[in-house]
């Protein structure tokens, strides 16, 4: 297919759900993904899911466990760029498919592993499981339930779409150093590294306390406390839930809309650098309630939309498909399907301006290219390059120049600053708005360099077109039409540099009847369905999910950000690319579509109890707490079987395969969950464990916290530590992504305000007297200290 990524072909042999997602995301921009799938599928290979994730794809039936079938994979090897795989250490040694082995055969290629933990944790030898990692390191508790006490199934597959980015993202970082160092490397992206990446908005640690959000449950209705904000899920006088964000101003204009407006006091300057008085606290904490249940969904939506307030409704999945925005932004995409007649799915996310993205074509059914094999196998070796130059990390010599503002770019920027790209933050002389938030601000902008520039002057903008000059890519996130007034327009600075590559992250699109609107964090992640997801089957929307849009289109940004760099080294030019937060929004939810009436279907849903998809992946109530439990697999429920004294259960005609199971699932559920509730937790899980059936206790308590201060997270750079960052002592998340031979290095914490703009100028040539005339006319600031606390007092 089209696409930036044409010229790279995939062995996507994972059996695990991020394998596919990741094989999904290099195939819909062009990459030849060939699927190496078990015979017969893998566990989830007939789940609706396949229709989304495998879309595009090569499919080729062999065994990797079986010597011939072996043979034919190093078959494809030879001619492939990437592997992605799911094998433990001990399978990929005693299989011949180790790094060592695979180094020597295949020099050329990128060996990337999707593990559960990596060998460098204490978890190293605990199974593989989304729903395992999430019970053993407390996500299940991070955002509580709406309808229940205890931890909650992640009805939003959000550890699964996470390390799927991650491999994605580390995938395209090893492919720009191979076109330097001459030869691939192995990649490693895990579960556990999925849930911290989306982690470090809420969670950090620092010495007196501050915070934006309150500990414990962070999608709880107090979260943020005495921060003058409001975000959170509403229900309408109609039965309907809207979701509402105060940011950028809308504070005081929401207030008035809902009719506090004589006690909510008016803040000239940021809002959130005001703490919240205590009748303030109670209209938008405690009335905001029963206020909003006095007029219907539409009516408050309009209402807010007129003041400039960021509003959208909670949806169902899929439901977005038919918005307005979706279908001007040509976002739908029509396919034939052999069980629906005709589906329809979101398109590929992002949106190349030159670079033409095919359409993807129908998932295949499972060995559909088996016939393909021979002539597969028969591709030319991909042979090792010459070397280019010498890199320590992977994007050592990319700069990035960040005009953006808020969260989801930056976290972007900070993703590939830590695999070595020289990232610029460019600020006005006021700052970026989320700069009263010290967490916040810290895990979107730690490590990069920043200079304050007045955009709106001749000479701020003569110095901010000279640092593009410089630049290979340009990110930002104004609302349409803002960078053309500023003179930082795709127009303007395409002409200064014609090889730039310029990357658009806005909430909706550039244009369309929603361009115009806010965008925040997790207004976009309710609208396209994550709510729904999380509240189970028949039940309300839940208030929150762990994973949202701040992180994904994060996520996608980077990824589309290093395909347009492996693009530009291909075909020789730069250009425009858009990745709104909506379209990274419709990706992490490709497992739903709509079906030939354009209903929503559930590639796979949530049960009213909240507990599990599936009785073989599922929380069970114990005596005394929860245990999760996940054996889908024939191997896995065989020992599940053995371990409750049942082997008679693996013969049994209703449980004999995957779909037999599935088909009896409920008395599959009863029977588990009488066995369950007899035993505590600790009793349960040694029962299990000791017969090799996957399953953990399910944490109870706060993980990420706690890991901040573990030995073995600051040794694998996992966590970081810093005494001299303008909020003081702090502890916070660090590196996500592990490349062998060019690592990434996470270090440092977010800059000051202009902290770097004096050595930025001069490298662009400015003359000591023109920086001390730009310093002193205000056009650029030079932070006065760069050590030493700031005064920051915003805290929940």
């Amino acid at each position: 297919m089209a696409g930036p990524l044409e010229h790279i072909v995939v062995v996507e042999a994972a059996p695990v759900m991020p394998g596919s997602m990741a094989g999904m995301l290099l195939a819909d921009h062009g990459a030849q993904v060939i699927k190496v799938e078990p015979r017969g599928g893998a566990f989830f290979a007939h789940d609706l899911s396949r229709k989304g994730w495998d879309r595009g794809k090569k499919s080729i039936e062999l065994d990797l466990f079986d010597a011939a079938d072996r043979e034919q994979l190093r078959g494809l090897l030879k001619g492939a760029d990437v592997f992605l795989h799911a094998l433990t250490d001990a399978e990929a040694l005693d299989l011949g498919l180790d790094p060592v082995r695979l180094e020597g055969d295949f020099p050329a290629l990128i060996s990337c592993k999707l593990s559960a933990y990596s060998a460098d944790t204490p978890f190293a030898d605990r199974p593989y499981g989304e729903s395992l990692a999430a019970a053993l390191l407390g996500t299940m508790i991070d955002k509580g339930s709406s309808h229940r006490e205890g931890p909650m199934y992640l009805g939003h597959p959000a550890l699964h779409y996470g390390q799927a980015f991650l491999a994605v993202i580390s995938v395209l970082a090893a492919l720009r150093a191979r076109r330097c160092i001459g030869e691939g490397q192995g990649i490693e992206a895990s579960l556990l590294d999925a849930m911290i990446a989306q982690s470090p908005m809420n969670h950090w640690w620092q010495e007196d306390g501050l915070s934006y959000i309150r500990k414990g449950d962070s999608g709880a209705a107090d979260r943020f406390g005495r921060v003058r904000l409001v975000t959170a899920m509403l229900e309408c006088g109609d039965g309907k839930f809207l979701q509402i964000h105060t940011g950028s101003g809308g504070f005081k204009p929401a207030m008035d809309i809902l009719g506090f407006g004589d006690r909510i006091k008016k803040v000239d300057g940021p809002e959130m650098a005001v703490s919240l008085d205590d009748d303030e606290y109670q209209c938008c904490r405690v009335e905001i309630f029963d206020a909003i249940r006095a007029k219907p969904r539409d009516e408050w939506i309009r209402l807010f939309r007129e003041a400039d307030v960021a509003a959208l409704p909670v949806l169902e999945p899929a439901e977005i498909l038919l918005d307005e925005q979706v279908e001007y932004a040509n976002m739908r995409i029509e396919l034939p399907d052999a069980d629906f007649g005709t589906i329809h799915q979101a398109a590929p996310a992002v949106r190349f301006g030159r670079t033409i993205v095919s359409t993807p074509l129908p998932a295949p059914a499972i060995g559909a290219d088996n016939a393909l094999l021979p002539e597969l196998v028969a591709r030319p070796s991909k042979a090792k390059l010459l070397p280019g130059r010498p890199i320590k990390r992977a994007l050592e010599g990319l700069r990035i120049v960040d005009f953006s503002s808020f969260f989801a770019v930056g976290f972007g920027g900070r993703l590939l600053n830590d695999l070595g790209a020289d990232v610029i933050k460019v600020e006005t002389p006021s700052g970026d708005q989320m700069r009263p938030l010290p967490d916040v601000f810290d895990a979107a902008q730690r490590g990069k360099r920043n200079i304050v520039l007045d955009l709106k002057t001749a000479e701020g903008l003569a110095a901010a077109h000279r640092l593009v000059a410089t630049a290979d890519v340009v990110t930002h996130n104004l609302r349409p039409g803002k960078a053309d007034k500023l003179g930082i327009g795709y127009d303007r600075l395409s002409a200064i540099n014609p090889d730039l590559i310029y990357v658009y992250l806005p909430g909706y699109g550039s244009h369309g009847p929603k361009s115009l609107l806010k965008s925040f964090a997790p207004l976009v992640s309710g609208w396209t369905g994550l709510l729904y997801e999380g509240g189970g089957e028949g039940n309300t929307p839940n208030r929150s999910v762990f994973g949202n849009e701040d992180y994904n289109n994060g996520f996608l940004g980077a990824a589309a950000i290093l395909m347009a760099v492996e693009n530009r080294t291909e075909r020789g030019y730069g250009e425009y690319v858009e990745c709104p937060q909506l379209h990274s929004s419709l990706w992490t939810t490709s497992e739903h579509f709509l079906d030939a009436e354009r209903k929503t279907v559930y590639g796979m849903r949530l049960d009213q109890e909240q507990q599990g998809f599936n009785a073989l992946d599922r929380l069970y109530r114990t005596s005394d707490g929860w245990l999760c439990l996940c054996c889908r697999q024939d191997d896995r429920f065989a020992a599940l079987a053995h371990a409750i004294g049942r082997d008679d259960l693996v013969n049994d005609s209703r449980f004999r395969t995957v779909q037999d199971r599935n088909a009896h699932d409920l008395i599959l559920r009863c029977l588990l969950k009488s066995f369950f509730a007899t035993r505590t937790s600790a009793e349960a899980f040694a029962i299990l464990d000791a017969a090799g059936a996957a399953c953990e206790i399910a944490r109870e308590t706060q993980w990420v916290d706690d890991a901040l201060f573990e030995q073995w997270m600051l040794r694998s750079n996992r966590a970081i530590e810093n005494h001299e960052s303008m909020y003081g002592h702090v502890r916070q998340l660090g590196l996500f992504n592990h490349l062998s031979k060019t690592p990434g290095f996470a270090q440092g914490s977010a800059p000051r305000l202009g902290e770097h703009s004096v050595s930025i100028l001069t490298e662009l040539g400015y003359s000591q007297a023109e920086i001390s005339d730009l310093l002193e006319r205000g056009i650029a600031i030079q932070a006065d200290d760069v050590k030493g606390r700031i005064a920051s007092r915003v805290t929940a």
